[in-house]
C-alpha cells in the first residue's frame, strides 16, 4: 500500500471509474477538489496527491469557497480512467 493511501486510511478510496459511477448512483452531482502535499497541508501548487469531498449539490454561500468539479466532468473521467498513473486520486467517504 501506498503512503498516501496509509495516510488516507479507511476514510478514503482511490478513484476509480467503477467509483464515479457508484457516486452518481447515490445522487452525488459535484466534488470538491483539495489537493494535499507529503505533510498532508493544503497544498494546489505543487500537491502529492487530491482528496475529493462528494457532494450532492452546492451550497450558495460565500464561505464555502474552494474548488469544484461536477461528477460528470471530463477531467474526472481521464483521472478516473487511468488511477495508477500521475497524480493519485482519492474519494473521502462518509
Amino acid at each position: 500500500m501506498k503512503s498516501e493511501e496509509k495516510d488516507n486510511g479507511d476514510a478514503a478510496v482511490p478513484l476509480t471509474l467503477h467509483t464515479l459511477k457508484e457516486l452518481k448512483s447515490q445522487g452525488f452531482q459535484y466534488v470538491q477538489v483539495n489537493g494535499f502535499s507529503h505533510g498532508k497541508c493544503l497544498d494546489y501548487m505543487e500537491p502529492s496527491y487530491f482528496l475529493l469531498s462528494p457532494l450532492k449539490q452546492l451550497s450558495e454561500g460565500r464561505e464555502q469557497k474552494g474548488i469544484y468539479e461536477p461528477i460528470d466532468s471530463q477531467i474526472l473521467k481521464e483521472w478516473a480512467s487511468f488511477p495508477d498513473e500521475g497524480i493519485k486520486v482519492f474519494v473521502a467517504k462518509g
